[in-house]
Formats: C-alpha cells, structure tokens, sequence
C-alpha cells in the first residue's frame, strides 16, 4: 500500500483558522481567552463540534465519564477539558489547529494503557483516534502493513496471520500500535525480528498547529528517526503506520516452573540459555502471584518441534530440574493469543509500574531483582516481575541510529502491580524494587513511564537529539505526554 504524503481533505492551520472556527479561534488567541486559559463551550468547543463529525464531548455531557476513561483505572478521575473523537485525519488537523489557536494542550488516546496515564489530562483535550477509519491494511506486494494509531496489537496480529505474516508487538492484546511502536515495542518477536518500532517504514504525522506530514527515511528523517522508540505524543498525532512484516510459522512454547526461592539463580540461567540461543527462539523469565502461592518461571518460544531439547538447555543452565514443565506447539496466532492470556491482564484495571534496564544480569543484579519481589507488602495488589531480554536483532541496531537507546544492554525488569484499593502502597514498593536495583541499573524503558523520572532516564545519550527534535517540531509543548524534555 502507497502511504499518501498528505491527506486529500488535509488543511493547514491557517486555513482552519479562516474556516468555521476562524472567527471565535481569531478571536481566543488576540481577545478573552489569552494564553493559559481553559476553554469553555462558550470559547470555541461548539464551533469545533460544529466543524467537525466526530463528536465533542464536554464535562456537563452525561457521557464525559465514559468518555474520558482509560485502561488504566487509577486515572480515570483525571478531568480533561473536552473528549474530541475525529472521524478523519482532516479532523485531527482542525481539532490540532483549534488546540494550538487556544492555546490548550494536547493528548492523543490510542489503547490508554499508558503507565502514567498519559493519555488523559486534566485541563487537556483528549484526542480520541479510535474513531479514524482504515483499520488493518496488508500490502502483498510490499508486505507493508498499514494500521491506524488505536488499532490494537491483536487485530493487527489477525489480519497478518490470514496473510502468513507477522510483526514484533508485545503481548497485551489491546494495545494501541502507536503509543506502543512510538515507545520502541518489545516483546516475543524482538530477538529474531527487533522492536516494533525497527519495523517502522513512515508514518503519517499532524504536528502541533495542524499540518500533516509524512515521516520516513527520506521525508522528515529526524522526526522519523525520534519517532522510532522516542515515545508517544511527543511531537504530534500519528494518524497512520506502516510496517514492515515478516513471514510465520508454527512453534513451541515451553514453559517451566521453579519455587521461588530459586528465582536469583533462575534468572541467571534464562540469561546463560539466551547467550548461546539461536534468534529464532525467545525467553522471558517472571514471577507469578496466583490462589496458590507464588513461584517462578522461564517461558521460552523456539522452532517447532525443538520444544523438548530447548526445556533440556534451559534446565541445564539453570542448573535445577523445574518443578514442572509445559509444552505445546502452536501456529503463529494461537501463539500470539497464549501469551495474551499467560502475560498481562487484557480487561482494564488499575496498574502501577515502572522498569529497570540491566546491562548484565550479574549474580548481585539478580538477588537485587528478587529481593524486591519478597519485599512486596501484603494486600498491595498482585505484584509481577517480567524479565524482557534485549539482544538478538534488537542488538544489531546502533544505540543512536534509533531514538530507543538500549541496544547494547543485557534485559530489563518490568516491575507492575495490579492495584487493589488505592495504588500508593504498589507505588511505594515500586520505589524499593528500584532502590534495591540502583547499582546495576542504567535507566528505564519509555513505554514503561513512571512520572517524575527525568527523560535521561529513558533516552540516556539521545536526549539531546531528542530534544532538538521536540524543539522543532512542538516548540510551544502543545503535545503532552507525560514526558518533559
């Protein structure tokens, strides 16, 4: 599929501002509604809702609340100044031009799942892109595939499997694509196939103040370049992605079971097996919290019909028979859905987490990972520890040649809750999981956002660049992401 350069119904600020809207938007920015101030539906909102398709939704409308919710629950009080859902990408140009005229910030929403609920804001018109049409389109003669920012991972994995195709995505089904490839997107694909974001061919972009653009290697390549793992909503609205895919076929997936108790020595056994495994296969090593207690556990993936020799060389280097071990052989979407089901919760929920990148699992690293997960208090959700590796394709990129920095580092620890009540026990825990880390950690993945952290802890020797990039790009900080550089 030919990704087009500019939308056919695409405008630009100026002429937006002559529009429907021009008069009252004019008269924001020189008149009543100087800078800083909230718009009401007495400022500009009708006019937007009256030039737009998609709907405007208000706090006094009956369907704010469910309106403005997010997968993450511990955000949804959080109260945005208007929910605005586009119907186009021409639409996302005028709600970006109104949001520039009157001075308002700007959050884009794709699945919601943002750690930091980045994806709401008080105060902020929410840009709701589940809404923009298009969907899933697979190009045979590119193996392209062309996806809407809010598509979820699992309807694009669909659409690919009909096709023999797939894409490096992590495993939770109803993550948006853009806020996930934008991240860097890691996940069971990444050692033979990369990030997400390494898949990234172009893509379409409406910067602050309107205009649409096309991102790629020859148009725009340093917004291109920062939006391959700089994070999402950074620099504008993605509106389409293309990807490049690559062709399936069936595997195993192996999973074997330790007591807790070994998870020090477990996690330097998922290292060791990974250092001398072939790319085709994949391994994640994690803690899992269930009616029964607590253990741990190595889920490796490998070519079908390898399962039983891959558990052999994972027990050996563990150096400990498992308590138990399950195997299955799986076709590429029945793989997809099994590690859906055996990860993170699909269903919306409160969650608190945040990240650790290794660039070793070092003895010390490795008891510093499980003492904090024994340190977890009693009654402050159900914690999990997910241990993602970072090497095979992901490692033959350069640290700089992406804006994802963490190309030549070993794992990184994924540190979630699933909240009961409220989320500041989890929080505060989350804290001693890092303290208890600090001396073999070297910063954390963006995709992960914690709030208060510095961007130098996501982008590390890219911020720089990173920075240069949002300055050109948004120099009035319209976008918000959660991030500030």
């Amino acid at each position: 599929m030919t990704e087009p350069r500019e939308s056919p119904r695409g405008i630009s600020r100026q002429t937006f501002l002559r529009g429907a809207v021009g008069a009252v938007a004019t008269s924001a920015v020189f008149g009543t509604n100087r800078a800083g101030a909230e718009p009401g539906a007495s400022s500009g909102w009708g006019d937007l809702a009256t030039a737009i398709k998609g709907p405007v939704i208000l706090p006094d409308n009956g369907q704010f609340a469910s309106a403005k919710a997010v997968f993450n629950t511990n955000f949804n009080d959080f109260a945005p100044a208007a929910i605005v859902t586009p119907t186009s990408a021409a639409e996302v140009q005028q709600a970006m031009a109104f949001a520039a005229a009157h001075n308002v910030k700007v959050a884009p929403r794709g699945g919601g799942h943002s750690y930091v609920g980045a994806s709401t804001a008080t105060g902020a018109m929410i840009l709701d892109l589940r809404q923009l049409p298009g969907g899933v389109n697979y190009d045979a003669a590119t193996g392209h595939v062309t996806v809407t920012p809010a598509t979820g991972l699992y309807t694009i994995h669909q659409a690919l499997a009909a096709n023999g195709r797939g894409i490096p995505t992590g495993t939770c089904p109803t993550v948006g694509a853009a806020g996930h490839a934008l991240g860097g997107g890691l996940g069971a694909q990444s050692r033979h196939a990369g990030l997400m974001c390494d898949q990234l061919v172009s893509a379409t972009v409406v910067l602050p103040g309107g205009t649409g653009v096309v991102a790629s290697a020859n148009e725009h390549p340093d917004l291109f370049w920062a939006l391959k793992g700089g994070g999402g909503g950074n620099f504008g609205v993605t509106t389409a992605l293309t990807f490049a895919t690559f062709p399936t076929s069936d595997v195993d997936a192996v999973g074997l079971h330790f007591p807790l108790e070994s998870f020090a020595q477990v996690l330097l056994g998922w290292q060791n097996w990974l250092r001398t495994a072939d790319r085709s296969s994949w391994a994640l090593a994690d803690t899992i919290t269930d009616p029964g207690g607590a253990h741990c556990r190595i889920l490796a993936t490998c070519p079908a019909g390898s399962g039983d020799a891959a558990a052999a060389a994972v027990s050996k280097a563990v150096g400990l028979q498992p308590m138990s071990v399950e195997k299955h052989t799986f076709n590429y979407l029945d793989l997809v859905q099994y590690l859906a089901v055996n990860n993170l919760n699909p269903s919306p929920l409160g969650y608190v987490g945040g990240s650790d990148v290794f660039p070793s699992i070092t003895p010390a690293a490795a008891q510093g990972i499980a003492a904090a997960f024994n340190a977890f208090p009693a009654g402050a959700g159900r914690p999990l520890v997910i241990m993602h590796a970072l090497d095979g394709a992901l490692a033959t990129v350069g640290p700089g040649d992406t804006a994802f920095p963490w190309r030549r580092q070993s794992a990184l620890v994924q540190w979630y809750v699933e909240t009961s009540g409220s989320p500041a026990a989890a929080a505060n825990w989350l804290s001693t999981a890092h303290q208890a880390v600090a001396p073999y950690s070297v910063g954390g993945y963006v995709n992960y956002l914690e709030a208060n952290q510095p961007a130098s802890r996501y982008f590390g020797t890219n911020l720089s660049r990173l920075a240069a990039v949002r300055q050109k790009y948004d120099p009035g900080r319209v976008m918000f992401s959660g991030l500030n550089f």
